[in-house]
């Protein structure tokens, strides 16, 4: 059953979601690193195209969060142009993290340090399954049927896995290379602002997808 809350969870959690980015992430030795402040401190040791690639994933979340937010207002997931937006950034965002599990899956050289092998395999396959069905709806369908419920409920699980790599070993790498020292860092409230925001779109999205609840005629039948 649809329920009003929906709209407003979706909102809340593209709220989170939008500003986590901005937010202090981890710490080390008195020195907080953000996703900004990271990029920035690569300059000397990463190539331009390694840090507009890096910065392309660490703000995705912002993307992710205007693309909730705006589908949360209208009725019926908003213009069909919206939807392909929604769409692309999903299929955009998946191919980034599937491609980010198989290299870390693959190459041992590439991990970060310690990380969590059942989410590291969860960052390859789940986006690939999520991109896959979202695929397969569009074709079958096309964008006329659809109200985009279900790519904006992927696209939150998404931000969801990317918001826990980063905070399982993901900020580890990154503080180190720009210049932490090693066995150091630790993440700060910060890095589950992404996360806690995505738990809160996706159940919206979820939420606002069911069909509404037919009204039930209690009254006593006359005559």
């Amino acid at each position: 059953m649809a329920t009003p809350a929906a709209p407003w969870l979706l909102r809340a959690g593209a709220l989170l979601i939008l500003v986590s980015p901005l937010l202090p992430q981890a710490a080390s030795a008195g020195r907080n690193f953000s996703p900004a402040g990271t990029v920035h401190a690569l300059k000397g040791t990463a190539t331009g195209t390694e840090r507009a690639a890096l910065a392309a994933g660490l703000f995705a979340p912002m993307a992710a969060g205007l693309v909730l937010a705006a589908g949360s207002l209208p009725r019926n997931g908003g213009p069909t142009a919206l939807r392909l937006v929604t769409l692309c950034l999903l299929l955009a965002l998946s191919f980034g993290l599937a491609t980010l599990g198989s290299i870390i899956l693959s190459d041992s050289t590439a991990r970060p340090s310690a990380p969590s092998y059942p989410l590291t395999l969860a960052v390859f396959a789940v986006p690939l399954l999520l991109s896959s069905a979202a695929l397969a709806r569009w074709m079958e369908g096309g964008f006329g049927r659809s109200t985009g419920a279900f790519e904006r409920a992927a696209l939150a699980v998404l931000v969801l896995l990317h918001g826990l790599f980063l905070a399982d070993s993901g900020w580890i790498a990154l503080a180190g290379a720009a210049g932490a020292a090693a066995g150091s860092v630790r993440t700060l409230p910060g890095v589950w602002v992404a996360p806690a925001g995505a738990l809160l779109a996706a159940a919206g999205a979820i939420l606002a997808s069911l069909p509404p609840r037919r009204a039930v005629d209690s009254a006593p039948a006359s005559g």
